[in-house]
């Protein structure tokens, strides 16, 4: 079954501490979107990236468990349609 925007929207407001992990939150994040999308970066700012939308990573039959790791990871829901991350 297919989450709804709410339901990842929901998993995104869960405050996360991912404990015992090193590295480049941003790269881990986009290593687990690669799975679901070719186009990673879907535009960046001075601090910022932007990757897929939330609707087209649903749609592609992402899982929860990633949508979890990726909110972990300090992902974000950006205006209720991308996925972003402060880099």
């Amino acid at each position: 079954m297919k989450l709804t925007l709410e339901e990842v929207e929901e998993i995104f407001d869960v405050e996360h501490q991912l404990k015992g992990w090193e590295g480049d939150n941003a790269f881990q994040g986009l290593v687990i979107i690669s799975k679901y999308a070719d186009d990673l970066v879907q535009g960046a700012d001075h601090d910022i990236i932007y990757s897929e939308s939330v609707e087209k990573l649903i749609d592609t039959g992402m899982k929860r468990e990633d949508f979890e790791q990726l909110s972990r990871l300090n992902w974000m829901v950006e205006e209720g349609e991308y996925l972003a991350c402060y880099v």
